[in-house]
């Protein structure tokens, strides 16, 4: 339970740091601001959403699936590694990168605190490699997906550790951390897929039966990722092949499958969760279609990752819920707060699909302003992605805000009962 928790904590100061992100870039506000303070925040809501809150949520599935017990010291070490990573981001020290997978900060602090992280969540895939390994071959497709993310986050740290040695100086330091994390950033992307299955079969409510050849793919391509990294160049034609190959096939075909199959399932049956699942591979369906289509460096590649990123919050959030009443820290869910993954997601796609098709247009990818905007139909688009925006961030933000409360309600309820009782 510590790890959702820390799930909790993190994607609730990942939603401050976008708070930043937006106050950084209003006018008369954003005086108040370092003139880069922007990407440190961005950095900062990156990092502790997008990847400690999503490996927080994954170690804690690993508990609940496999059921080992909390190590605590191993719980502390990742918790010590995400407070350093917000300190660092909060306190605007070194150079903010905006490199892909695992935007970084040139700081100490940072690199020890993603450090401490990784290596808590490598010692947790280790513990449960006994358990997991076997799983991979059998029938439960929970049990066996959820293997994957094991075995791969095993992987990710160790490919980490090779790409320290094996990536070549850069005039940069964007470009050489953009090779550092390349292949590494790949295969922890393997981890996000295998949790995103593992959140519609944990939505479905129901036992479905493994498809053994989707999960080979699962782990097959991160191992030849990992060895690539000996003889390929990070940013090299052949690399960049690699890599959207295991992109197309390694998690484009198990997904698809997998997502066809919830899908199949879930349509008949008639319980929340399973309309969340729906909601959450269809959306997924999407931004996958958008990665198939991208071509150059237009919105199109936000518009994708955007969506596939939606899909698997907006199955946290109904998760979330289903765990905090089995805590014991709600009773019955009121309406409203279970139309909120609904209203995030709507946001999400609005947001998604007004950047796709200004990128069908032209768009540029990571250009601020609206100078580029030269065609009416543009115009339009950019203005339903501002609305989408809107609407995605109420959905965001109410979520966290709620969560927030009843997880700090629930323990003063708790720590008051103990004190009656004594």
């Amino acid at each position: 339970m510590l790890w959702f928790y820390l799930f909790i904590a993190s994607i609730s100061v990942g939603g401050l740091f976008a708070l930043l992100v937006a106050v950084a870039r209003t006018p008369f506000l954003s005086e108040l601001f370092p003139p880069r303070y922007f990407y440190h925040a961005l950095v900062g809501h990156v990092d502790t959403a997008l990847i400690v809150g999503l490996y927080s949520f994954l170690v804690f599935l690993w508990h609940r699936v496999f059921k080992g017990r909390e190590n605590r010291l191993l719980f502390w070490v990742g918790a010590l590694g995400f407070l350093l990573v917000a300190l660092s981001s909060a306190l605007g020290l070194g150079e903010a990168l905006w490199n892909n997978y695992v935007p970084t900060i040139v700081h100490p602090l940072f690199f020890s605190g993603i450090s401490l992280f990784f290596l808590s969540v490598f010692l947790n895939a280790l513990y449960f490699a006994p358990k997991a390994l076997p799983a991979f071959l059998g029938k439960d497709a929970l049990f066996s997906v959820l293997s994957t993310t094991v075995i791969n986050s095993l992987l990710f740290p160790l490919s980490l550790l090779l790409s320290l040695f094996t990536t070549q100086k850069e005039p940069t330091p964007h470009l050489y951390f953009e090779s550092l994390f390349w292949f590494p950033g790949h295969i922890h992307q393997f981890v996000n897929a295998g949790l995103l299955i593992s959140v519609w079969l944990l939505l479905l409510q129901k036992e479905v039966r493994s498809i053994l050849p989707a999960n080979a793919l699962l782990v097959l391509f991160p191992f030849l990722l990992f060895v690539a990294q000996l003889f390929l160049e990070p940013l090299s034609e052949l690399g960049l092949l690699l890599t959207k190959l295991g992109y197309a096939v390694g998690i484009g075909i198990p997904t698809i499958a997998y997502g066809l199959l919830v899908l199949r399932e879930a349509l008949r049956e008639r319980h929340y969760f399973a309309k969340v699942s729906v909601l959450s591979v269809l959306i997924y369906f999407l931004g996958a279609l958008m990665g198939y289509t991208i071509a150059g460096t237009d919105t199109r590649i936000p518009a994708h990752y955007h969506t596939v990123i939606a899909s698997i919050l907006v199955g946290l959030m109904a998760l979330t819920l289903r765990f905090l009443k089995e805590f014991s820290l709600i009773g019955e869910v009121s309406r409203l707060v279970k139309l909120i993954p609904f209203v995030y997601g709507l946001g999400m796609l609005m947001f998604s699909a007004g950047l796709f098709w200004a990128g069908l247009f032209g768009a540029p990818r990571k250009t601020p302003g609206t100078d580029y905007i030269q065609d009416f139909k543009v115009f339009l688009f950019m203005l339903l992605m501002g609305a989408g925006s809107i609407l995605s961030v109420l959905g965001g933000a109410s979520f966290v805000l709620w969560v927030l409360r009843v997880v700090l309600v629930g323990a003063h309820e708790k720590e008051r009962g103990k004190t009656k009782e004594v």
